[in-house]
């Protein structure tokens, strides 16, 4: 195997001989250049050379810099560098390294959910019912060349409204979840199931090359911790009465389908659909969630 070290070296004749006079102290000087010359450092198994040509081709010379004979001993150094840095980009920041491996964090999404095939007169609103969910709380991610598969842990909270004046939701032994009309002489106002979850994405991102752009699909396994029933209506006296209770027959265990479209640096839109009913039981009522929104910081 050999390594070559190609060296332009250009030298004038006076300036190395005033060089020369000025400097008092005495160097190791393999060899002195005094016209524009290449230098090839080359290295074989027989030993290292000097090769030194003229740019105008009038000379050249081979010098022996060092002899491998069959006695020596040759010692080489060699090591390698991985980079690693602290790393915010696409928003989504962790120590990140080269390639491979690396610690994410990232992920807010903020959306509208509609609660699809829910019953009759229930009133869930889309435009009154919101999704906030931090997709990877903490997560490690592999990436390879334009591609990236990550899995996580994150936090979503899920609240699925209605203002109807017509009725408000209570807690009901046999159903869970029931309406019932709001009492004579009072303002109705808002009426909502709140859904904490614990979730586990595993997602595939494919970065669409000379682009900003990135497609994001996966399913996110959920822990439904926390669920909760808030009622908040005004008396005739004009005072602010609130009903809250906890222990509705939620779903323990869930899972969901996502898809986020990545149009800039940390910015996009994203979809996230749930299969089975918010609701556990026989005659709870029944619907399922589908959220689209904004995606920041993936």
């Amino acid at each position: 195997m050999k390594r070559y070290i190609f060296l332009a070296a250009l030298t004038l004749a006076g300036s190395a001989a005033s060089i020369n006079a000025d400097n008092t102290v005495s160097a190791d000087t393999l060899v002195n250049v005094t016209e524009p010359s290449s230098l090839l450092i080359t290295e074989t198994p027989q030993g290292i050379t000097l090769d030194i040509k003229s740019t105008d081709d009038n000379s050249s010379s081979t010098i022996l810099i060092a002899d491998y004979n069959d006695n020596a001993t040759v010692s080489v150094n060699q090591w390698t560098h991985r980079f690693q840095a602290f790393t915010s980009k696409g928003c989504a920041i962790g120590v990140k390294a080269k390639s491979g491996w690396d610690v994410i964090s990232g992920g807010l999404n903020i959306g509208l959910v509609n609660s699809l095939d829910q019953p009759e007169g229930m009133n869930l609103q889309w435009a009154k019912s919101f999704e906030i969910s931090w997709l990877n709380t903490l997560g490690v991610r592999y990436s390879h060349k334009s591609m990236a598969v990550s899995l996580g842990i994150g936090l979503d909270w899920r609240n699925y409204n209605t203002t109807t004046r017509r009725h408000y939701m209570v807690p009901d032994i046999n159903t869970g979840v029931a309406t019932v009309p709001y009492p004579e002489g009072v303002t109705p106002g808002n009426s909502r199931i709140k859904i904490f979850s614990l979730g586990f994405p595993l997602l595939y991102t494919q970065e669409i090359p000379g682009t900003s752009l990135s497609l994001t699909a996966g399913a996110i396994f959920n822990l439904n911790t926390h669920a909760s029933l808030k009622t908040t209506y005004k008396n005739e006296a004009g005072n602010k009465i609130e009903e809250y209770s906890e222990g509705i027959s939620r779903r323990r265990c869930s899972f969901d389908i996502y898809g986020s479209i990545q149009l800039f640096d940390g910015i996009g839109i994203y979809a996230r659909y749930s299969p089975q009913s918010v609701l556990s039981g026989a005659s709870v009522p029944k619907f399922k969630p589908l959220s689209i929104g904004i995606s920041l910081f993936m």
